[in-house]
């Protein structure tokens, strides 16, 4: 037994020599250059390598501050959508209630971030804000079309993210025309969901508006598709077909067994109605 525990004594392991102290060099890194031993050009060539580098720095520490604050942007616009959708089984004074608290601290996180883009910068990290811009816009957008039934247009957008100074109206950030018409391409999606909770409430009514609302953003964005090419915007347009679809093919179903129905007996109740509408023609 004691030879068994003992073979491992003289292993390669225990042969292996101490390790080296650390140098200076290792342990604090390299020294910092000493300018007075340089010539006056290679002075110049340093000072413009730190100008450069400092100037990086900033562009990327700025960038980072504009990507954070549109992630939480969007991530605060995301609950809006949420809070909007729970009206089905709230009343809509106590959910718009809801969206406003939350529409507030967005313009907060909006009012920060547009300390980093202004004047040219607006345009330098467009492509880092817009996704938080097009969040917002579908979030409102579902908002105004809850509430007024209506299409949210870009100055009604501009106009919810102004602020007042000197008595006149100026927006926190630029809105682009692509961030408009991305952040309202993705507003089939919500209307969708919106529309499958009205079908299970038996509300006819909603399924109406949903579904000429849809029909009437699918020609809107054709127009515009027709005369200007965005690739994005390309890219969204079988989602919105396929929105309209499952709320034409929810609405013809309903539509059929209401008909038979009546026809078979008195006019059924709207939740009984709506239990009868085919779910997998609803989410296929």
């Amino acid at each position: 037994m004691a030879e068994a525990l003992n073979v491992g004594a003289g292993s390669p392991a225990d042969k292996r020599p101490a390790k080296k102290p650390r140098t200076f060099k290792q342990q604090y890194g390299p020294p910092p250059l000493d300018y007075s031993t340089m010539s006056p050009r290679k002075q110049q060539i340093m000072a413009s390598f730190n100008a450069y580098r400092d100037t990086l720095d900033a562009h990327y520490d700025q960038r980072e501050r504009v990507i954070k604050c549109s992630r939480d942007i969007t991530a605060l616009s995301k609950k809006i959508v949420f809070a909007l959708l729970r009206i089905t089984q709230d009343t809509p004074e106590a959910v718009f209630k809801d969206a406003a608290a939350k529409h507030k601290q967005v313009l907060e996180l909006f009012a920060k971030m547009a300390v980093e883009l202004q004047g040219s910068n607006a345009m330098k990290y467009n492509r880092q804000a817009t996704p938080g811009i097009q969040e917002y816009i579908e979030a409102v957008g579902l908002w105004r079309f809850l509430e007024h039934n209506q299409l949210i247009i870009k100055s009604q957008v501009l106009e919810g993210l102004s602020r007042d100074v000197d008595g006149q109206l100026q927006p926190l950030v630029a809105v682009t025309d692509e961030d408009y018409l991305l952040g309202i391409s993705d507003l089939p999606g919500e209307v969708n969901r919106y529309c499958i909770n009205s079908i299970g409430k038996g509300d006819r009514d909603a399924v109406i508006r949903c579904l000429e609302f849809l029909r009437t953003l699918k020609e809107g964005v054709s127009l515009v598709l027709c005369t200007r090419k965005y690739r994005d915007l390309e890219k969204k347009v079988p989602v919105l077909n396929s929105s309209l679809e499952k709320i034409e093919k929810a609405f013809y179903s309903m539509s059929i067994r209401e008909n038979e129905m009546q026809h078979f007996s008195a006019a059924p109740p709207a939740e009984a109605l709506a239990m009868d509408v085919d779910s997998r023609t609803i989410l296929t």
